[in-house]
């Protein structure tokens, strides 16, 4: 039989292990996986419920930008989406920008609306900004699905304003924040063009060639790029003359450079305005694409005014662009346009 002192001891020994016995402590929480949002003119991803991300659910606001030199340096065109060059009368060029990322309180000088401008911009939807124009092009431009915002329908809004340090016409800027915050009920703009999710996984990087030059020849303008030296980015010039923007004084640049060949019509209305070159931007035609410093081959179709442009290599699969911002240089065909895009050279092995 066990005496108490021995049941007295055995007892101290249980406690004693179970004191010493670990215990399991709170389940800890898993991580929870990041989920991103993909903003549709740039292919960038941003965490959700970040400052980024919350201004993909505005509206886009393109603006008729002035490119004449009088205008230049232009007011906020680094922080763009995408950008469309057009032709316009005598053979210069006018911009259609694009900001939905990013909205600045102030782009510029804003300029009239064009005949191709409708088919340009109503598959943004979104909002259009113009001085105002002839007024055949702006009821073409009202009878989209684009809310038009003219300098004449914003007075007294705060949203166009007469810049005191440039002359008129090239002094009206437009508080692009405002007038998106002024419309929360138009729908953010749809995905336009196909992205990679990485500047390495790009078409152009993975099947394309090394370019150090790509000039874009209009009557009377002239667009030029080049890569930076990283080849993450194209450097713009224009009419041979380093292109800034006004609002810090950097080089505009862009991740992504298409050059599409279109034709020009100029007997629409019945040839009434024939001094208006109109760019056919609905039907198909040849194209170059450049990311990472270097450019593809590639064909663009467009089926209807509320289409995307589509771009498609040689075998019929989809050529995707660099997450970033992208500039579209609408070319006529030869004669009245021209490209020269000039190859890397090769490094050739030095001798031992």
């Amino acid at each position: 039989m066990f005496s108490i002192r021995k049941i007295a001891a055995i007892s101290a020994a249980t406690f004693a292990l179970a004191a010493c016995a670990p215990t399991a402590g709170p389940t800890a929480e898993p991580e929870p996986t990041p989920v991103y949002v993909t903003a549709p003119l740039t292919g960038m991803q941003y965490l959700e419920g970040s400052a980024e991300a919350s201004t993909l659910s505005r509206p886009s606001v393109a603006c008729k930008i002035d490119n004449s030199e009088a205008a230049r340096p232009q007011l906020g065109l680094n922080r763009t989406d995408l950008v469309f060059v057009e032709m316009v009368e005598g053979g210069l060029t006018r911009l259609v920008a694009l900001w939905h990322s990013t909205q600045p309180t102030a782009v510029g000088p804003v300029r009239s609306i064009r005949p191709m401008d409708p088919d340009i911009l109503s598959p943004f939807g979104g909002i259009v900004c113009y001085s105002g124009g002839q007024a055949v092009f702006v009821n073409m431009m009202r009878n989209t699905n684009v809310f038009n915002a003219s300098e004449t329908t914003e007075q007294d809004k705060g949203t166009f304003s007469r810049s005191k340090d440039r002359y008129a016409p090239h002094n009206v800027i437009v508080d692009v924040d405002k007038l998106a915050a002024a419309h929360p009920e138009i729908a953010a703009p749809g995905v336009q063009f196909g992205f990679a999710n990485s500047l390495a996984n790009s078409t152009a990087a993975l099947t394309g060639t090394s370019v150090s030059d790509i000039k874009v020849y209009f009557p009377l303008a002239l667009s030029q790029w080049a890569p930076n030296a990283e080849a993450t980015r194209f450097m713009r010039t224009q009419d041979g003359e380093s292109h800034t923007d006004a609002a810090d004084g950097s080089q505009i640049s862009a991740a992504n450079v298409v050059i599409m060949t279109v034709t020009i019509d100029r007997s629409y209305l019945g040839g009434l305005y024939s001094k208006v070159p109109k760019t056919n931007l609905i039907g198909t035609g040849q194209a170059q694409v450049c990311s990472a410093g270097k450019c593809v081959s590639a064909t663009w179709a467009k089926t209807g005014q509320t289409s995307p442009i589509t771009l498609t290599d040689t075998a019929g699969n989809p050529v995707l662009l660099a997450p970033g911002n992208t500039w579209v240089e609408l070319m006529a065909a030869s004669p009245e346009g021209r490209l020269a895009i000039t190859a890397k050279p090769t490094p050739t092995a030095t001798p031992n």
